[in-house]
């Protein structure tokens, strides 16, 4: 688990007792909370929605990954050098597409609880008085 939140989600398994996913997820670790921006009722009701929400949030930015040795870090040098350009267009397009993401996320859990509040409005309206 990565960050310091107590809370964590755990995608559930179909038929797993309650106390064997928290062991799993205590061993495996679960989405950290805190690399969502927002936790909204879509995400509070998909745990694999929020798991990848947050692969997103860590992962946009391409970047090269550790170089050992002289031969790697030239290699590596020697790409971005050459592809520096396209790489951050790509990590910026990526940037966009996860707060497009996020964006819509909001959307639609406005729209759910605008819906809702509009379903309970109506049922209170058709109860006879």
């Amino acid at each position: 688990m990565t960050g310091n939140s107590p809370i964590f989600l755990v995608p559930e398994a179909e038929g797993e007792p309650l106390l064997a996913a928290v062991e799993r997820g205590l061993r495996d670790g679960g989405a950290d909370l805190s690399t969502l921006p927002t936790l909204g009722g879509l995400a509070q009701d998909d745990p694999f929605f929020a798991e990848q929400m947050a692969g997103l949030h860590q992962g946009w930015e391409i970047r090269p990954g550790p170089a050992h040795g002289p031969l790697a870090r030239l290699r590596t040098r020697l790409a971005w050098w050459l592809l520096g350009p396209e790489l951050a267009q790509a990590s910026a397009t990526h940037a966009a597409l996860v707060r497009v993401i996020d964006s819509l996320t909001s959307h639609l859990d406005s729209e759910r609880a605008a819906r809702a509040r509009l379903e309970a409005r109506l049922a209170a309206l058709e109860r006879p008085r």
